[in-house]
């Protein structure tokens, strides 16, 4: 029997009339109850939760602060964090499975456009460096610089030749050189 295609107001009365389950008539299934009364369980439960809204990226244009000597000073302080975290587990001969080690985001990559889910940085904030958006390089030595574009670059926090910190004013007009090298992209010349 072939089916009777609807039209778009049978299937929006329908979804209007459809009765939506209250939170009191949802069925967990019998064997998974005595988990839920375990304290352990929702113990490890909540940990998950935590570790889940911890990867969730920040939203809006909030996220966007400059890169200053005290959030180079909490990138080190991060840094002697993880070395004593690392430490300890080895210590206690813990290993971490390959795949459960922290990522760098796909999305923020450098070189990519900005995700639109944080929004159109304030315009003073092109072109100067940003403290990371990546929760993987929070604890590294690095910092991005957003063009008008959206595109990202990501630079090391190190001082460049060993004496070029990422304040010296050479060093952020070398980088502006660097995110505007438009006259001198080779891909401009290919049809030569």
């Amino acid at each position: 029997m072939p089916t009777r295609k609807i039209t778009l107001l049978e299937a929006w009365d329908r979804h209007r009339t459809f009765r939506r389950k209250k939170a009191k008539d949802l069925k967990i299934s019998p064997r998974l109850l005595p988990l839920l009364r375990d304290p352990g369980v929702v113990a490890s439960l909540a940990q998950q939760n935590v570790k889940m809204v911890a990867l969730l990226p920040p939203t809006g244009t909030e996220v966007f602060r400059r890169f200053t000597l005290e959030s180079l000073a909490e990138i080190e302080r991060r840094m002697a964090e993880e070395a004593v975290e690392q430490e300890r587990k080895k210590a206690l001969n813990i290993e971490v499975a390959e795949e459960d080690l922290p990522k760098p985001a796909v999305d923020l990559e450098a070189g990519k456009a900005l995700p639109f889910i944080y929004g159109d940085p304030p315009p003073e904030l092109f072109n100067t460096p940003l403290e990371e958006l990546d929760p993987f390089y929070k604890s590294h030595k690095t910092f991005i610089v957003i063009t008008k574009g959206n595109t990202i670059f990501r630079f090391n926090a190190e001082p460049a030749c060993y004496i070029l910190t990422p304040f010296s004013i050479l060093r952020r007009g070398s980088i502006k050189i660097l995110i505007h090298s438009y006259p001198f992209n080779t891909s401009a010349l290919e049809g030569w």
